[in-house]
Formats: C-alpha cells, sequence, structure tokens
C-alpha cells in the first residue's frame, strides 16, 4: 500500500512514500525522500544528473554504501567457514630455542673405560652430554586430526551461515532496488505535480487578468479581482512547494546511490488505466504467487539456513561426548648433541582425548543449541508466513492501485470540462469567479491526484517483484 498525496481543498500538496515491502532498508528510503534537510525550492538543471532506471540500478549495485555494507557481512561469515575448516586441517609449526644453564653436566665413558684393560685399539665413546651449559635447538612439528566430529558439525554449521548471510545480502540488494525504483518513480509524479502547479499558476493568472478587465468594463465587483489575485499567490506557493519535493526526491534518490549530489532517475511512464479495466494482479493471486514467492524470496533461504546452522551446532554439541584422534610428528636439531650422541632426531605420537567430566558444560552448550534451534524453527516459520502475507498483500495493492488509477483518470477528465465550462461561463456573465476559483481547484488536485495514482501504480508494480522476489 501507498500512501500519495495529502492535500486539503487549497492546500499545497506533498508527496509522501510508503511502500509496503516491509524492509527497513526500504522504509529509510521513503524517510530520505520525506525528511531531507532544507532543499532549495528549485535546483539548476545543470546540477541534476541525470540516469536512466536501468543505469540506476547498476550503478545501486555498484557503489551502494548499504549494499557494501551487507556484502562485508557476508564476507565475514565466509572467513568463519575458513576459521572452522582449520579444525580439521594439520597444523604445523616451527620454533627455535636458545638454552643457557646455570652449569653444564657431561659424562666421559671414554676416560673411564681407558682405566679398563681392553685390547689395543679399542674405540673410546665420546663424552655424554647430560646438561649443556648453552645450545640452539630447532623443532619442526605437525599434528593431524583423524577424529575430531564436533569440527565436522561445526564446519557445517559455519557454511550454512555462510549461505544465510548471503541471502541476507541478496534481501538487502533487493530492497534497496525496490526503493530506488519507488523513489525513481516518486520523482516522475513529483515532477508531474510541478507542471500540473505551473499549470495552475497559468489558469489562476488568466483568471485574475479576466477579472481585472471585468472590473474595468464595470461588470464585476473590485472583490472578484481581488480573490483572482489571492488565488494567484496561493497556486503560486504550491509551485514552490512542488519544487521543493522534486529537488527532495531527487536528492533521495542520489543518497541511495551514495551520492552527496541529486539525481533525476528516468523512468518509463505510466499510462491512464482505460475505463474498465480488470485489476492487474487478479490473474497472480492466489496459491501460485504464494509459492513463487516462498522459493524465491532470499529472506526465506536466510531462515532456511540458520534452521540447518542450529541443527548442526547441536550435533556440535552432542559429538562433544565422543573421544578426540589426532597424530603428531616433530622432528628436532641442536648443535650439542642428545643423550643419544645424535644432534637430529624425530618422534610421532597417537593422542586419543576423551573428556569423561568436564562441570557440565557440554551438557549445558547442548540444552543451549537445542534452544537456539527450536527458536530458528519459529522464525522460518514466521518467516514464510510473512512473506505469503506480503505476496497476497503486493497482489491485492496492484489491483486496488490499478482502480484507483483509472478512476483518478476520469476524475481528471471530468475536472478539466469542469473547468473550461467555468471559465467559458464566467467569461459570458452566467457564472461567478467563485465557480472558477473552486473548478481550477478541483482541476489542480485532479493533476496531482492523477500523478499520485500513477506513482501508486508503479510502486504497488515493484512491491510485487518484490514480494516474489522477481526484482527489480
Amino acid at each position: 500500500m501507498m500512501t500519495g498525496v495529502f492535500r486539503g481543498r487549497g492546500a499545497a500538496p506533498g508527496l509522501l512514500v510508503g511502500a509496503d515491502v516491509n524492509s527497513s532498508l526500504l522504509m529509510a528510503a521513503a524517510v530520505l525522500a520525506m525528511g531531507a534537510g532544507a532543499i532549495p525550492a528549485t535546483t539548476p538543471a545543470s546540477t541534476v544528473a541525470e540516469l536512466s532506471l536501468a543505469d540506476a540500478l547498476s550503478e545501486l549495485d555498484r557503489q551502494s554504501p548499504a549494499l557494501a555494507q551487507a556484502r562485508a557481512r557476508a564476507g565475514e561469515a565466509s572467513g568463519l567457514v575458513r576459521e572452522a575448516l582449520a579444525g580439521l586441517m594439520p597444523t604445523v609449526s616451527a620454533t627455535g630455542t636458545y638454552l643457557r644453564n646455570s652449569d653444564d653436566a657431561r659424562i666421559n665413558l671414554g676416560a673411564l673405560l681407558s682405566l679398563l684393560p681392553l685390547p689395543q685399539g679399542t674405540p673410546l665413546p665420546p663424552p655424554v652430554v647430560i646438561q649443556p651449559l648453552e645450545s640452539f635447538t630447532g623443532t619442526l612439528a605437525a599434528r593431524v586430526p583423524l577424529l575430531v566430529p564436533t569440527a565436522w558439525f561445526d564446519l557445517a554449521a559455519a557454511r550454512d551461515a555462510e549461505q544465510g548471510a548471503a541471502a541476507q545480502a541478496q534481501a538487502a540488494r533487493l530492497a534497496l532496488r525496490a526503493g530506488l525504483a519507488t523513489t525513481a518513480h516518486l520523482g516522475a509524479a513529483a515532477e508531474e505535480a510541478v507542471s500540473a502547479s505551473e499549470r495552475a499558476v497559468e489558469n489562476a493568472g488568466a483568471l485574475a487578468a479576466s477579472a481585472e478587465r471585468k472590473v474595468k468594463a464595470g461588470t464585476a465587483a473590485p472583490l472578484d479581482a481581488l480573490r483572482a489575485r489571492t488565488e494567484q499567490v496561493k497556486r503560486e506557493s504550491d509551485l514552490v512547494r512542488a519544487r521543493a519535493d522534486l529537488a527532495r526526491v531527487r536528492q533521495a534518490a542520489g543518497a541511495l546511490l551514495g551520492r552527496t549530489a541529486p539525481v533525476r532517475v528516468l523512468v518509463p511512464p505510466v499510462g491512464d488505466a482505460p475505463a474498465g479495466a480488470p485489476a492487474e494482479a487478479e490473474a497472480e493471486a492466489g496459491d501460485p504467487l504464494v509459492a513463487e514467492a516462498l522459493s524465491r524470496r532470499p529472506e526465506v533461504a536466510a531462515a532456511a539456513a540458520q534452521v540447518s546452522a542450529a541443527d548442526h551446532q547441536v550435533r556440535s554439541a552432542w559429538a562433544r561426548l565422543a573421544p578426540q584422534l589426532s597424530a603428531s610428528g616433530a622432528a628436532f636439531a641442536a648443535d650439542v648433541p642428545y643423550p643419544t650422541g645424535e644432534r637430529r632426531g624425530w618422534r610421532a605420537t597417537v593422542d586419543l582425548t576423551w573428556a569423561l567430566y568436564d562441570g557440565g558444560f557440554r551438557y549445558g552448550r547442548r540444552r543451549e543449541t537445542e534452544a537456539r534451534a527450536a527458536g530458528a524453527r519459529a522464525a522460518e516459520a514466521a518467516q514464510r508466513v510473512q512473506v505469503a502475507q506480503e505476496a497476497q498483500d503486493a497482489a491485492r495493492d496492484l489491483g486496488v492501485a490499478a482502480e484507483r488509477l483509472r478512476l483518478a483518470g476520469e476524475q481528471r477528465r471530468l475536472a478539466d470540462e469542469a473547468a473550461g465550462t467555468a471559465r467559458r461561463g464566467y467569461e459570458g456573465g452566467v457564472a461567478s469567479s467563485l465557480d472558477v476559483v473552486d473548478a481550477n481547484d478541483r482541476l489542480y488536485a485532479a493533476d496531482v491526484g492523477l500523478a499520485e495514482a500513477r506513482a501508486r501504480l508503479a510502486a504497488a508494480r515493484v512491491a510485487l517483484d518484490r514480494a516474489t522476489g522477481r526484482g527489480p
């Protein structure tokens, strides 16, 4: 549903956006369109960049700050997958050590054996270093996980979270694109409102000139001329307001694109609905539309990924009860011989770790993950209901917008005929200036209402595409 121009009789129009796509990002675009700071009533045409809607959407994908933040969050989730994978990968480390002892200790077996009567030429062993005074040692160690059940499920949960983050980034992209498209159509409606205000100023000026001629001719009271001039000033005020609204919308479009300057986004014209035209959404409403929305909306995929990640976290909590198995190997070298007499060596181990009792941490962890999984399932169910409701509402709103555009076109046609009749009657002396003022006021309101109805229909189409996950 879209709320367009709020006006009372004789009040200046103001465009208000409220496209119901149930997205905080799209609502932020609407707030930008309404809540921009003080903007000059007119902006020189040379300072307003022009982009087609397709080019604007492409630029949004490339350089929108909000979209860049969403993609950065998806990148963070990708990094968490690599972190979780590290628990299943071998680790290799190298260390170097300098050792300085207060004393050294050596066993000189050769000196002891030399006291014995040994055959001539018997080799004597070198001294054995028990504790060197100082030494340099280098070690290269590797550890290979063989059985780590918790890491398997943690990795699966991280991958699910990555998919969910990517889906959320896609949802943010679609919401931003819908916000830009809606803002672009608002800009077109604001331009029509400016044109309507300019025509209203011309009509009020023509009435004022006609009233002054009649006053001079003595066929009208001076009050008619004063009333006509008052109406002209009021319409000029409306024109100033309409131009300011247009500048705000263009500034909002620039902000969505990450620009500080206003941008005019060119959109295809929205034609008037022919009389008796059926509602556009009648053929789309129903179960097929809901099924399409549930299959295409990234929010549904993100919720499903969160459920899968929560289930894997539950399995990871259960896997903490199982033992873990790993193998390690190390190669080392030193400048002082070891007690074996060698300066280098290696060792290998197979380690089995089984936590029999950890104070209840695993049981608390399991209870926490089970509750989180239950919450994720409830959130997924709520998301599916919300998406289905949005699709049905968007289809219904599209039909309503099409019908309102048809009625607005008919109202504008009748108001134009009434205004022409009133002007001719005033010139012929069979209508009063009040009749002309009232007819011009209704024509102006009908012009602005028609622009509003066109913008509402365009926004409803964007909202339906957004609700079904088609785009824009």
